[in-house]
């Protein structure tokens, strides 16, 4: 065992047979500091180890921060009461399928503590979202690029060079059918008729993102260069809600995968800048993580 496992098995200890007396404080985050029994009591008894502990008490330090962040930049809080009602929730998924806490965070020796921690991370990651998406300078960065809002229902055709996908536009051109030279032609198997549906055009690689978005209705745009081929587009519809409509529903107006971007941008820039301070013994705090004391466990 190396000394920084052995010191938090016996600190942990002590602090287990002592109670709160001696209890020490070992991270702040702004003026809110922890102790020791606070991150251990969401373990059970003698199930700490080093790593586990790290990640733990980075996670507790990095939600303070947020927290504090939530209330700093947007004036709201985590309700005790969502946190709660989120909390029965997650118990009820786990009595329906037999795990325990620990088997259902993936960590071992966690205890019903850390499901209630779980429960505030999720309530926390909403309020901020809710908060973002209706923040004056989150909204003008997503109407920056038109890529970000627009749907765009398209077909396309690809090819693996420049002049096949010439030859290809050159028959389009003369009256032949886009669906039936896509069955043909494509290196795209998996849409019937070169249909890609409606998507947000986020959802594609960047220069086929902008061609959708650019391109005229109805008309064939290309060839367009991607790391897959040359590509031949055709939007048949296009669909972008004004800010108004945005700002009266943002959830169904953004994508799953652009909503997971808002919230992250918004934390690693929150705990970039966040007031921290840990003590040596528990290792070294960073943005993403904390960094054992020493290399060994």
């Amino acid at each position: 065992m190396s000394p920084a496992r052995l010191l938090v098995s016996l600190l942990l200890a002590a602090v287990l047979l002592a109670g709160c007396g001696g209890d020490e404080g070992i991270a702040r985050v702004g003026d809110t500091e922890f102790h020791l029994s606070e991150i251990a009591g969401l373990f059970e008894s003698g199930a700490v180890t080093g790593s586990d502990f790290r990640t733990v008490l980075y996670r507790v330090m990095a939600v303070e921060a947020l927290n504090q962040s939530l209330e700093a930049d947007f004036g709201v809080s985590v309700e005790a009461e969502e946190v709660e009602r989120r909390l029965v929730e997650l118990e009820a998924s786990l009595t329906l399928s037999g795990q325990t806490p620990a088997e259902a965070l993936g960590m071992a020796g966690v205890s019903r503590g850390m499901l209630r921690f779980t429960a505030e991370v999720n309530a926390l990651r909403d309020v901020a979202i809710e908060a973002l998406l209706t923040d004056p300078e989150v909204v003008d960065g997503l109407y920056a690029d038109p890529t970000t809002l627009t749907t765009v229902c398209a077909r396309h055709i690809l090819v693996a060079t420049e002049e096949e996908a010439a030859a290809a536009a050159a028959r389009l051109a003369a009256g032949e059918d886009f669906a039936a030279v896509a069955d043909e032609l494509s290196l795209d198997t998996n849409s019937e008729g070169g249909d890609l549906g409606c998507l947000p055009a986020s959802t594609f690689v960047d220069e086929f993102a902008e061609a959708v978005v650019a391109g005229e209705i109805g008309e064939v745009t290309g060839p367009v260069e991607t790391e897959y081929g040359f590509h031949l587009v055709l939007v048949y519809e296009r669909t972008a809600p004004s800010r108004e409509e945005f700002l009266a529903d943002p959830r169904s107006a953004i994508s799953t995968e652009l909503l997971a971007d808002v919230w992250s941008n918004w934390f690693n820039t929150e705990l970039g800048a966040a007031d921290v301070w840990l003590s040596p013994d528990y290792g070294t705090w960073y943005p993403g993580g904390i960094v054992a004391p020493s290399a060994g466990e």
